[in-house]
């Protein structure tokens, strides 16, 4: 079995020091990756090459000529299967099994998720071989029903990080056991999960593709019809948005929506309060916080199509949240979006560091977003 081959090889191997290596080079994976893996743009996908897959082989100390080698000896392993021979997958569960003998839940999580990482790119290029229309593909994770558990999430790696956590904690004695049937059950388990799930996506994407439904990335793509809603609503957005601007400029919003914002992210509430109150202090003349709120409510009636009314409700937060993951191009998240920024670059280096990675502040740029997304809808019910 391989488990007595390579196992004895990968123990040597994986030292703490290795493991700690691992981690940072898988960390630092995600962040190259951040601008698509933390958002929930699937209409691109990112890549996973040789030296990506060598991150693991190195860990382990796998040689991968002879893994390959190995793989088309044993008797319980299919090589006519591609998912379930594949070298990389089955040199992560062998170093993933080790981890798991010594207890590393975390680093266990992060390899296996790392695994899923490259299942899911290569999936996305069987259902969208040449990637998938922006707009399209914005308008169906926007409009997907709650049936689709991607809805659920801030980010495509937290989905795909939760497929793992599933399938870790459903499988973690064959892990450990690691016999060469486990091995092939593992991860055609991994790969099945995953991929039932973004097959439901794709049939939905088709379906709206075919249909002419869409997105609107310009807000000067809307008929007459669109503008006099807008025009209507118009009077409803300036008094919702008047009530949000007082209540947040005289420090009488609840501080449990800082706690929401930081739901699912690796952010600190401390400092995220601080930003708040930093952001609310420094709104000058410009009044960029009151142009943000409005721009927000603006964006949600246009693209939603949803009356005024909705604002209020739970479909707000949840297309709010979809909609900022998905980089939607439309002109008021373009505001959003940079005057967050600004107040980012204005004020982040004031708590720790001078400068933040990718990843820390795409998290904290999420975290400000959301809590207006709270705010806004809470005092949307009492309007």
């Amino acid at each position: 079995m391989l488990k007595d081959t390579f196992g004895p090889i990968i123990a040597r191997s994986l030292t703490p020091a290795a493991t700690k290596t691992l981690n940072k080079r898988i960390a630092e994976y995600v962040d190259r990756n951040s601008e698509i893996l933390l958002s929930l743009d699937l209409s691109r996908r990112y890549s996973f090459a040789d030296a990506d897959r060598q991150v693991v082989y190195d860990a382990g100390g796998i040689d991968q000529e002879k893994l390959v080698a190995a793989i088309k000896d044993s008797k319980n392993i299919c090589s006519s299967n591609k998912v379930q021979s594949n070298p990389f997958y089955i040199a992560t569960m062998l170093v993933a099994s080790n981890l798991l003998k010594k207890k590393d839940e975390k680093s266990t999580q992060m390899v296996l998720t790392y695994m899923s990482l490259m299942m899911y790119t290569s999936m996305h290029k069987g259902f969208f071989e040449y990637e998938a229309n922006k707009q399209v593909m914005d308008y169906t994770i926007a409009h997907l029903d709650n049936t689709f558990l991607i809805r659920q999430f801030p980010s495509l790696f937290a989905f795909i990080q939760d497929n793992t956590m599933t399938a870790l904690n459903t499988y973690k004695s064959r892990i450990i056991r690691c016999d060469d049937q486990d091995i092939t059950w593992v991860i055609d388990s991994f790969w099945t999960r995953l991929k039932g799930k973004l097959k439901k996506i794709a049939s939905e994407f088709y379906d709206n593709h075919k249909s002419g439904r869409y997105l609107n990335a310009d807000t000067d793509s809307y008929d007459q019809d669109s503008f006099r809603e807008i025009d209507n609503a118009s009077f409803a957005i300036d008094r919702l948005t008047n009530k949000v601007y007082i209540k947040l400029i005289n420090r009488q919003y609840d501080k449990r929506f800082i706690k929401y914002a930081i739901q699912k992210a690796d952010t600190s509430y401390q400092k995220l309060e601080h930003l708040i109150e930093d952001i609310i202090d420094g709104d000058g003349d410009d009044k960029a916080m009151h142009v943000l709120i409005s721009s927000m409510i603006e964006f949600y009636l246009q693209q939603s199509g949803r009356p005024i009314a909705y604002v209020a409700k739970g479909d707000f937060i949840v297309f709010m949240q979809t909609a900022f993951s998905s980089n939607t191009e439309a002109e008021q998240m373009r505001i959003v979006k940079s005057t967050i920024d600004r107040w980012l670059a204005e004020n982040m280096y004031k708590y720790g560091r001078a400068t933040y990675g990718k990843t820390v502040q795409i998290q904290y740029r999420r975290a400000i977003y959301m809590f207006f997304v709270y705010v806004i809808n809470y005092y949307a019910k009492a309007t």
